[in-house]
């Protein structure tokens, strides 16, 4: 829905030309519901239980503006996207005003050049990311659904960069990026300072296929991480890479999903109990990782609405101590109603647990959500 006047009032720091122009649309998602929580560790520690509420259950709470300009043969736009936290109101994205995506672009009958901050393409957020194909499930869903468990992927979004994504050829599209400066507010200034583009920035490198025809999909994605060379930036790690194949093929009665990973010094896994954090600290082991994962899925339709079910696993090594290995999987359920296309509630459900050898330890994990999703 475009509501050019609201969005003048809101961002009127921005030239006036820009609210005249008949296709810049404000749009949102709101998502906020309550959770129970079970942590379940053998270090000693006991269980922690814990119930409140949350925000982006299921899909990021955020607001944006997008737009374009028709020139000649060519359409220049740009994407703004601000994510937040409906429970309490604060920024997401480490304190971004637009910290989901921030880019401009240009298209045409040769394809899209973006400039800016982006979702990776092996990721399935924002406007690139190729990856909301091969999971019934989104980088969401908690812990216990969230399909990152079952790769050694950063799934992140990314500072200064460059893409370009073709247009589709019969059933056939591609895109590729480069990020000169993963993250300019990373915690470490030295990190945080360093240049563009030079050996002490984490740069970026990642590219995709997908095909699409009729009921099936499939997607191909790789990438690359240069670590920047300041060692608490990982500077002793080698550039670590992964590939993604997945897709899903709809019987109509359930669609079907299916992925599988692979990884080499990888640094940026989902950790959700600490293990590997752990390990860093305590053994200084498992900096870099690298292992396989895979994972199931089905999106089944179920009285009126559609029910959701998943389950992964991840098997990780030290890549220098075969004898650090992390053994995880996760298996969840979910199920969402509308009530009009804006409008959704939904339920979660779900189980996750991982075993690190070297440690001797295993820890585990329970949640159960609901909560409702407005769109505007």
């Amino acid at each position: 829905m475009k509501k050019t006047l609201l969005a003048a009032a809101i961002l009127g720091s921005f030239a006036a030309s820009a609210f005249a122009a008949p296709s810049v649309t404000l749009y949102g998602v709101i998502d906020t519901g309550l959770n129970y929580t079970h942590y379940r560790a053998d270090d000693g520690t006991g269980s922690t239980d814990s119930w409140g509420m949350g925000s982006s259950q299921t899909s990021g709470s955020r607001w944006g503006l997008r737009g374009t300009e028709k020139i000649g043969s060519a359409n220049v736009g740009f994407h703004l996207e601000s994510g937040f936290n409906s429970d309490d109101g604060t920024s997401g994205q480490n304190n971004r005003l637009f910290g989901r995506e921030a880019q401009v672009n240009i298209s045409g009958a040769y394809g899209t050049l973006y400039a800016g901050r982006l979702g990776s393409i092996a990721s399935d957020n924002g406007t690139l990311g190729y990856l909301g194909d091969v999971s019934a499930f989104p980088s969401a869903y908690g812990f216990v659904g969230n399909q990152q468990g079952s790769t050694g992927t950063a799934y992140g979004r990314y500072d200064n960069t460059l893409a370009y994504q073709t247009p589709t050829f019969g059933d056939l599209q591609g895109a590729i990026m480069y990020s000169f400066k993963g993250d300019t507010k990373a915690s470490d200034s030295n990190v945080a300072d360093a240049r563009e583009n030079s050996g002490d920035a984490d740069r970026y490198l990642a590219a995709g296929l997908r095909y699409k025809a009729g009921k099936a999909a499939v997607v191909l994605t790789g990438d690359m991480t240069m670590y920047g060379n300041d060692a608490a930036n990982y500077g002793n790690v080698d550039n670590g890479y992964s590939f993604i194949l997945g897709g899903n093929y709809d019987f109509g009665v359930a669609k079907a999903f299916a992925k599988v990973t692979y990884f080499d010094n990888q640094v940026n896994l989902l950790d959700s109990f600490d293990l590997i954090s752990d390990s860093r600290d305590l053994k200084k082991k498992a900096e870099a990782l690298k292992g396989w994962g895979a994972e199931l899925g089905t999106n089944v339709p179920a009285f009126g609405g559609n029910f959701l079910a998943a389950v992964g696993y991840r098997d990780a090594k030290d890549v220098d101590d075969g004898s650090y290995k992390f053994k995880r999987w996760n298996a969840a359920v979910g199920y969402t109603y509308a009530f009009s296309k804006r409008t959704n509630v939904y339920g979660l459900a779900g189980y996750a647990q991982e075993k690190a050898n070297a440690l001797d330890r295993k820890a585990s994990g329970a949640q159960v959500g609901f909560g409702l999703v407005h769109k505007f």
